[in-house]
């Protein structure tokens, strides 16, 4: 199953959720059984590992591919630690908020709020003509890798920082900031930085455990900052859909300019989120020229910043040094985030 037009990529986004106590894994089955009878959308029932492997475990959700008849959700469960991984094809991010709901048996809201425009501004060909003519004469910039490697899969890492108030344009511009600086100090190019920006259609007063996502593009102007950023984001026109993924032309051209196309990074705010839980973490996937996903989930007293990067460019220290980045980044404009 392929999403968003490269098949290179496993399009497994992740929650992993710190619980306040371990529950009943005989009801986180049961409740994500009839989950999948409502939801059609999620395939066939998640069955609910119990790893002794934790990061083992975290490491196949992120990095195995869907198969036909797979399920679309994947569901591990080791004392208070929860963990489900899903097709992007299946739920957005809100939509993790909302299996996190269903696999406890409480409602779980999110401060996100979806965009307004439920329409592209073009269609998808004049889009895909664009983004042709940016690969081939302008490409992206990207996050300069720490190493080249053959590694398969994906690093994820995470850091827990006071809850800051941290909406989308202030996380873009911070991995702005963390582009710029990371490139920089490896005399690599950075002034064609281009930012996705994981956004729903709808809100997170009630999320639902579909994929109703939007995907922003925008362009950023050297020494951009938050109003700037603001004011790209209220005018942006959610990008096209892509086509089939049984399109062989479509497919050619994705393998064609795989290393041209795409954003410098992806950025995925999940907001302030009121669940019973200590810390939730979550990881966007990564695609685009850099490979590289920042996400941002705030709950309780703790804001979590996390980055997914490929192995084959990035090793364990360099993934953790661009987080670093963006975490220094965020708490140097922070702010408490109103609780009410």
């Amino acid at each position: 199953m392929a999403f968003s037009g490269d098949p290179a990529a496993s399009w497994s986004i992740l929650l992993e959720a710190s619980l306040r106590e371990a529950p009943d894994p005989a009801a986180v089955a049961a409740r994500m059984s009839r989950a999948g009878a409502e939801f059609p959308n999620l395939g066939p029932a998640a069955i609910v590992l119990r790893p002794s492997d934790w990061d083992g475990a975290r490491a196949a959700f992120a990095d195995d591919h869907y198969h036909a008849s797979d399920p679309l959700v994947r569901v591990a469960l080791a004392g208070d630690s929860l963990l489900i991984a899903a097709h992007h094809g299946a739920v957005d991010g809100l939509g993790l908020l909302a299996l996190l709901g269903i696999a406890l048996g409480e409602p779980v809201h999110s401060s996100a709020t979806g965009v307004a425009s439920r329409s592209p501004d073009r269609p998808y060909l004049l889009h895909a003509a664009d983004r042709v003519r940016e690969a081939v004469w302008a490409p992206p910039t990207r996050i300069a890798p720490s190493l080249r490697g053959n590694d398969s899969g994906d690093h994820l890492v995470s850091r827990a920082l006071p809850a800051v108030k941290l909406g989308s344009a202030r996380l873009t511009t911070a991995a702005l900031d963390t582009t710029r600086r990371w490139n920089a100090a490896r005399g690599a190019a950075h002034d064609r930085v281009v930012a996705a920006i994981g956004a729903s259609w709808r809100g997170g007063a009630d999320p639902r455990p579909e994929a109703d996502s939007a995907l922003l593009r925008l362009r950023l102007p050297a020494g951009a900052g938050d109003e700037d950023v603001r004011a790209l984001l209220a005018s942006a026109a959610p990008e096209a859909g892509f086509p089939s993924e049984h399109n062989p032309l479509a497919r050619w051209g994705m393998r064609v300019l795989a290393s041209r196309l795409g954003s410098t990074f992806l950025a995925s705010n999940l907001g302030v989120v009121k669940a019973d839980v200590e810390a939730l973490r979550f990881y966007p996937a990564a695609s685009g020229r850099s490979g590289v996903a920042f996400g941002v989930v705030t709950t309780g007293e703790v804001t979590t910043a996390t980055v997914r990067v490929r192995r084959r460019d990035f090793d364990a220290a360099g993934a953790a040094a661009l987080l670093d980045l963006l975490c220094e980044a965020v708490l140097s404009g922070r702010e408490v985030p109103h609780q009410g």
